[in-house]
């Protein structure tokens, strides 16, 4: 279970919230769960149309896995979506230089997924603590985007679950520390 010292709340951002970020929602949902822990995980876009049904592939490729891709609605992002997160895990910098700038209060608390995901790998400390980390890694650099599979072929949608799953699985492993 969560303690003040772990997000009870985490949000996932990316760009139409249809592919990557609701990905990421749904395996943080059920990695969470199988831990024991009382995390809510949802995700909005910063491009997003509200209400739409999560794409075909990423819905298949979930599936494949064994998560539950059905009953999302997208949702366009909202600074009260940033305020209420305890934790926003952005698909790429753009994605969390826009949630920062709509929010500026909360710019400690927005991440790219890759980015926490490294910070937090083998680490049990806070949230904060993760926080004062973060001059460990450039946070610039452009290994921490997961690109958009959007448009391609579900090869493409596998490549992105390849790289979601095993850095939330990272994040759960230190939330549930």
């Amino acid at each position: 279970m969560s303690t003040p010292d772990t997000p009870a709340s985490v949000l996932f951002i990316c760009t139409g919230n249809i592919c990557r970020s609701p990905m990421g929602e749904r395996i943080l949902a059920r990695h969470a769960e199988e831990a024991g822990l009382s995390v809510t995980s949802t995700s909005a876009g910063v491009g997003a149309m509200n209400d739409h049904e999560m794409h075909p592939f990423a819905v298949e490729v979930l599936g494949e896995h064994g998560y539950d891709g059905t009953g999302f609605a997208s949702r366009y992002l909202r600074p009260p979506m940033l305020q209420d997160a305890d934790l926003v895990l952005c698909l790429t910098r753009d994605h969390r230089a826009k949630a920062q700038q709509l929010l500026p209060v909360r710019w400690k608390r927005m991440f790219t997924l890759t980015e926490f995901a490294e910070l937090a790998d083998g680490e049990s400390g806070s949230l904060d603590d993760i926080i004062g980390s973060r001059a460990r890694i450039d946070t610039n650099s452009a290994h921490l985007d997961i690109a958009d599979p959007m448009g391609k072929p579900k090869d493409d949608f596998e490549r992105v679950f390849g790289e979601i799953a095993p850095k939330v699985s990272t994040i759960v492993d230190w939330m549930a520390r």
